[in-house]
C-alpha cells in the first residue's frame, strides 16, 4: 500500500518515503480491523446454532403440544443433555418468540410439569 501511495504522489519515485510507509501501515491496520469486524458479525454463536437445532427437533420430532426441560435434555438433540444448557436455550427461544411459557404448568406424556412451554407457529 505504501508503494501505491508513493506512486500516486510521484509516478517516478525510486523509493518509498517514511510518510507513505506510515500511511500504508495505517491503511492496512484499518482494513484488517474492518475485516475482523465483518467476520465476527457474520458468525452465528454456538448457542444460537444449538437453539436452531432444538427448534428443528421440536418441530420435526416432538409430537406433544407442550415441552418441558426434562423432555429436552433427556430426549432432545445430543448436544443438549443438561438442565442448565436446556434452560439457556429455552430462554433464547422464548426471547425470539418460538416458545411461550404455559402459566401453571402442563401435563406432558402423563406427567405433570411445573415448567412447560408450547411451540409457536407464527415465527
Amino acid at each position: 500500500m505504501a508503494a501505491v501511495l508513493t506512486l500516486v504522489r510521484d509516478i517516478h519515485a525510486g523509493e518509498v518515503a517514511a510518510a507513505e510507509m506510515n500511511s500504508g501501515i495505517e491503511l492496512a491496520q484499518h482494513y484488517v480491523a474492518e475485516a475482523l469486524r465483518l467476520v465476527a458479525a457474520s458468525r452465528v454463536s454456538a448457542e444460537l446454532q444449538l437453539a436452531q437445532r432444538l427448534i428443528n427437533w421440536l418441530r420435526g420430532q416432538w409430537k406433544e403440544p407442550a415441552v418441558s426441560l426434562p423432555d429436552i435434555y433427556q430426549r432432545g438433540p445430543n448436544a443438549i443433555r443438561d438442565k442448565a444448557r436446556a434452560a439457556k436455550l429455552v430462554g433464547i427461544l422464548e426471547d425470539h418468540g418460538f416458545l411461550v411459557r404455559i402459566e401453571g404448568g402442563a401435563h406432558i406424556e402423563g406427567k405433570w410439569r411445573r415448567e412447560a412451554w408450547r411451540l409457536t407457529m407464527e415465527v
